[in-house]
């Protein structure tokens, strides 16, 4: 089954891969390892503002208890779908990538459809795990694609992530 701590680290090397603690700033309000203000009100100023190492562990703390626990990713059998799931979950948030994660699975599985209601149940990791890796995977990337031209779209000062986006989407 996946682990946490290297998906924790795939994450990074799309939000800080040398782990520097820059703090920037977009639609999500400052953002930290990942962890947008917007979407974390509770974070103290110090997250923000303290030493890396203490934000690096906050970040990795809520990530594994508000991203990866509610996906149920320790249950996905191969590390490189969990991995995926969570940077998708981290970026556009649990609800929509359980959304993507279930469409995925419709893309390919055929007769085994599952409800896309954004809840990572016993059904969708079962049909998860029983679907091609490899192939699942390139869907997850596909649809992050998608979904990050529709933001840009419809949001046109969102379009200045675009291409890291794009970046992110197809790794």
């Amino acid at each position: 089954m996946a682990d946490f701590k290297p998906a924790f680290a795939f994450v990074l090397q799309h939000e800080d891969a040398v782990r520097a603690g820059k703090v920037t700033v977009d639609a999500g309000g400052r953002t930290r390892f990942g962890i947008a203000e917007k979407f974390h009100p509770e974070l103290p100023e110090d997250f923000f503002s303290g030493p890396a190492e203490d934000a690096l562990l906050t970040a990795e703390k809520i990530e594994e208890d508000q991203y990866w626990k509610p996906m149920r990713l320790d249950e996905i059998g191969n590390q490189a779908v969990a991995n995926k799931l969570l940077d998708m979950a981290v970026n556009m948030g649990v609800r929509q990538a359980a959304v993507y994660a279930q469409r995925a699975v419709n893309m390919l599985a055929g007769s085994a459809r599952l409800a896309e209601d954004g809840v990572m149940g016993a059904r969708t990791l079962a049909v998860v795990n029983a679907v091609n890796s490899d192939a699942y995977e390139q869907r997850l990337c596909e649809l992050s694609v998608a979904h990050y031209r529709h933001v840009a779209a419809v949001n046109p000062a969102q379009a200045v992530n675009l291409r890291g986006w794009l970046k992110r989407a197809e790794a």
